[in-house]
């Protein structure tokens, strides 16, 4: 598909599969989330936060693996060089098959660390270091996924995106449902499901991969070699994206770790609550990110092809939409949330603290909308230091306004601290969009 052509409409069909798979993922965790504040109480809820908190630091730090691989392969693509396609899924899939070695070999002391850094109850601590090692089986599956996924959403290909997340969706419910609510495992069990099912969803990205290179005219002979896989160039620039990105994400979880550390300090009912309203905020960011990866392979193809009208284009349909489902999602979480919660929380110290603080987590995905254009924006154009750079700016204005206003508005002050960080995410990418159409053109 040519750039410069992109309409409203190609946006819209190419995002709603991708709304579905990207809801699917954090649908494991609410699934997590709401099995057990129907089977169990406070502490279960609060340890599977801490323990997420803490797996979360090494998932996402690795989620590089899925944007460096969707820029480069889009790039490659828009250029027309299948070679390079390919290599770039060879490359991402050998560095996560590495990277979860190493998680495993290295659990036991990051547990250690973790747990040692972050402010829980002892017996909340003892649930989240069940949560965190059942759930690192399942790191291998999860890193290789993100590169199968990258590469399909830089081809543009968002069914099979949506089936791979559906898949592991549906295990993890399952799963759940058995290992939570039948056989009584609590938060481990909640663990061992979602790796499980994450293995799963590697094995299906597997067989969709090999069919679209058989599809696309079968691998290349120069895919395989020493010379190509190890290209001085190539290794250079896939190391400074991956890098960049990694450092970004890294900046991005002190962000979100930090928020669920100022709950904890709020109490077991702020943590709980606090953590119940993320999974919601999860669903809608994975939702409208369905907008920011459409804009991420049209960038990447803008740039392949150096056109800064393509680029536009992208940005302004992909903003659009965004912003028109943000503001539904939005009105939507505060007309509703009350009557969902209490269905799914059965604690009522829980329940309570997160109908209070619902109106903040309503608000996120229309405010939020633009953080994640311009983020899909920037890793299809692989601008890896602009992403790093925006991540610093934006997590040092979110700490300084938690510093200012959780002490003066206790568990309030926590989420208006929170709603600064979405609103500081978008400007500092903002500022730095005039640079990137330079660099382009």
């Amino acid at each position: 598909m040519d750039p410069v052509a992109l309409t409203r409409k190609d946006v819209l069909l190419r995002a709603w599969p991708l709304v579905f798979a990207n809801a699917a993922v954090p649908l494991a965790g609410v699934v997590d989330t709401f099995v057990l504040g129907l089977s169990g109480d406070a502490g279960d809820l609060g340890g599977v936060a801490l323990g997420a908190a803490l797996f979360n630091i090494l998932y996402w730090s690795f989620y590089f693996l899925r944007m460096g691989t969707t820029g480069l392969t889009a790039q490659a693509d828009g250029a027309g060089n299948e070679t390079e396609v390919q290599r770039s899924l060879v490359r991402a899939l050998v560095l996560a098959g590495l990277i979860g070695l190493a998680v495993l070999l290295l659990r036991g002391p990051v547990a250690s660390l973790g747990f040692a850094i972050l402010q829980g109850e002892p017996g909340v601590e003892a649930k989240g270091a069940a949560y965190f090692f059942a759930r690192s089986w399942g790191a291998p599956g999860a890193f290789g996924v993100f590169a199968l996924t990258g590469f399909l959403i830089g081809l543009g290909r968002s069914t099979e995106t949506l089936i791979i997340h559906a898949v592991i969706s549906a295990v993890n419910i399952v799963l759940d449902i058995w290992f939570v609510l039948g056989l009584g495992y609590g938060p481990g069990g909640v663990g061992a499901a979602t790796a499980i099912a994450e293995w799963t969803g590697l094995a299906v990205g597997l067989v969709f991969i090999l069919r679209i290179v058989a599809a696309r005219g079968g691998w290349r002979d120069a895919v395989f070699t020493r010379a190509a896989l190890l290209d001085r160039e190539a290794l250079k620039q896939l190391v400074d994206v991956n890098l960049n990105l990694m450092l970004r994400t890294w900046t991005m979880i002190i962000g979100f770790t930090w928020f669920a550390n100022a709950g904890a300090r709020q109490g077991t009912a702020a943590l709980a609550g606090n953590h119940v309203l993320l999974q919601v905020i999860t669903v809608w960011a994975f939702v409208l990110d369905a907008f920011a990866f459409v804009a991420e392979t049209e960038a990447g193809r803008a740039f392949g092809r150096k056109s800064v009208a393509a680029l536009r284009r992208a940005l302004r349909f992909a903003s659009e939409q965004a912003l028109a489902m943000g503001a539904v999602f939005a009105v939507l979480t505060w007309a509703w949330g009350d009557e969902a919660l209490t269905l799914v929380i059965a604690d009522e110290t829980a329940r309570t603290a997160a109908i209070t603080f619902l109106p903040y987590c309503a608000a996120v995905p229309f405010l939020g909308a633009m953080a994640w254009i311009f983020d899909g924006i920037f890793i299809g154009a692989t601008r890896g230091a602009m992403l790093r750079n925006a991540a610093i700016a934006a997590v040092l204005v979110y700490l300084a306004a938690d510093f200012v206003l959780a002490p003066l508005y206790a568990n309030h002050g926590v989420w208006m601290a929170f709603l600064i960080y979405y609103l500081a995410r978008a400007s500092a990418l903002a500022v730095q969009y005039p640079a990137l159409e330079k660099r382009l053109s």
